[in-house]
């Protein structure tokens, strides 16, 4: 049986983006300005808008020394612990592990 990862949402790319643009100072029109994207892009992703790959290597290079990789694991647990804190017992409920095969 598989053990439950997640009691809680972990916090999304969008928040921790609105955590470095504090830390840095950044407004979100020069924040939008630095990463290329139109100020719209910028404002669904900060209100959960998933980051896709195309983000992620821009952010990666406005955010040194972040990855692209750093952004898409953040948005992959992200998903992943909101999965499993709306899904987890009906999931349960609903599927059946296969056994493992005999040696």
């Amino acid at each position: 049986m598989t053990d439950r990862i997640f009691q809680r949402v972990t916090t999304s790319v969008g928040e921790n983006v609105a955590d470095f643009m504090l830390e840095y100072g950044i407004k979100a029109p020069t924040l939008a300005k630095m990463l290329g994207v139109s100020r719209s892009r910028l404002q669904r992703l900060l209100e959960g808008a998933r980051c896709d790959g195309d983000m992620a290597l821009r952010l990666s290079r406005v955010f040194p020394p972040t990855s692209a990789q750093y952004w898409l694991n953040m948005q992959a647990t992200h998903e992943l612990s909101s999965a499993q804190v709306e899904f987890w017992t009906k999931i349960q409920e609903e599927t059946t592990p296969l056994e493992a095969p005999a040696a």
